[in-house]
């Protein structure tokens, strides 16, 4: 279930948007002119093969094979971008936690030299 979803393979299908929730169940929900008409729970299927069934028994339609592979790269780059930005904010926080750490060390430093002078 896990790599269908990953692996862009849902997203093979023509009309399907996939929407990752985390700590939440995978769910497909099926809508027609916007109401929604079916939910599935998607952990009842445990392979890619009966995945793909269950899509062609819902009528999903397999979209051209040039327009998955142009799909799949567009994909795979947002991906890769997100990635990218997580690890830029992390790297960003780090930073700013370490930056705060020297800051009250400094501080410390600056009071102790503070208390011995008093103490003269």
């Amino acid at each position: 279930l896990k790599s269908f979803l990953k692996d862009y393979e849902a997203q093979e299908y023509k009309g399907v948007e996939v929407e990752f929730v985390k700590g939440k169940k995978a769910i497909m929900t099926i809508y027609d002119d916007g109401e929604e008409v079916e939910s599935i729970t998607l952990s009842d299927y445990s392979t890619k093969e009966a995945m793909h069934r269950l899509m062609e028994e819902k009528g999903f339609v397999k979209k051209e094979p040039a327009e998955i592979e142009d799909m799949k790269a567009r994909l795979q780059a947002q991906a890769l971008e997100d990635q990218k930005k997580k690890e830029s904010e992390r790297s960003e926080r780090r930073r700013m936690s370490e930056e705060r750490r020297k800051a009250k060390e400094e501080e410390r430093k600056r009071r102790k030299e503070e208390e011995a002078a008093s103490e003269l």
